[in-house]
């Protein structure tokens, strides 16, 4: 199935407040209001506060005129279109189109939750990856000013150089681990997304039962090492000799 670009009438983009005033609930053309409500997908919850907020204000909805209204609204919801960009978002569904072709309604929008599933995978290894590099940015500056020869006031020796070492040994993981971990894994979970828009385009019949590689992350960072206190010894008096 091909999604066209979606073209959201006005109604539907709008997003008003359900509480109506003693002057709305005076003059609510009952039927319009249910078809601006049915065409932005609007559950029988939006009618409920509709009919409550009158009824405080002295006011009877019509049921009906309302009812009818949102009906012909949700033929306009209840679309592929819509299903797919609901989908794509990663929005719920909330089941109103029970009585619109929800069967075709359900299926394109599970093909763009298998979208949003390619997508939201790439934008999170991107994230983990821009996190880690950003990590390694700031425990870089911090182990230039402790080789600046920066000491922390209160700090003993002993602790001074346990916290190093600790800087160090995260400095390591990030760069030898964590960041190679998120740099593979964004760029192949790209590589598959780039694939899935390349079958959607020419309507692979496997659309439909696809799903991202997952990638839970590298092994987590114990903390430093006996191996991290002596390869951080041997840098130092590699720095020293040069």
């Amino acid at each position: 199935m091909k999604h066209r670009a979606l073209i959201v009438l006005p109604m539907i983009a709008l997003s008003g407040c359900a509480t109506m005033s003693a002057d709305q609930c005076a003059t609510a053309d009952w039927r319009a209001l249910g078809f601006e409500d049915g065409s932005r997908g609007e559950t029988l919850v939006k009618a409920e506060r509709r009919g409550n907020a009158c009824v405080d204000h002295g006011y009877i909805m019509d049921q009906a005129a309302y009812e009818s209204g949102r009906d012909a609204g949700l033929g306009l919801y209840c679309t592929s279109e819509i299903a797919y960009s609901l989908g794509e978002s990663g929005r719920s569904y909330t089941g109103v189109c029970v009585a619109h072709d929800e069967e075709e309604f359900i299926a394109a929008y599970q093909q763009g939750l298998e979208l949003y599933a390619f997508t939201s995978a790439v934008s999170s290894a991107g994230s983990k990856l821009k996190s880690a590099q950003n990590r390694f940015g700031e425990l870089d500056s911090e182990l230039d000013k402790y080789s600046s020869g920066h000491r922390d006031e209160g700090l003993t020796m002993e602790e001074h150089n346990n916290l190093v070492l600790q800087l160090w040994s995260e400095r390591q993981y990030l760069e030898k681990e964590a960041i190679p971990y998120w740099t593979y894994a964004h760029r192949y979970l790209q590589e598959q997304l780039d694939d899935y828009r390349i079958k959607v385009a020419a309507a692979d019949p496997s659309i439909g039962s696809l799903q991202p590689r997952g990638f839970p992350g590298p092994e987590p960072h114990d903390g430093p090492t006996s191996a991290d206190a002596r390869a951080m010894l041997q840098e130092v008096l590699g720095a020293l000799q040069r």
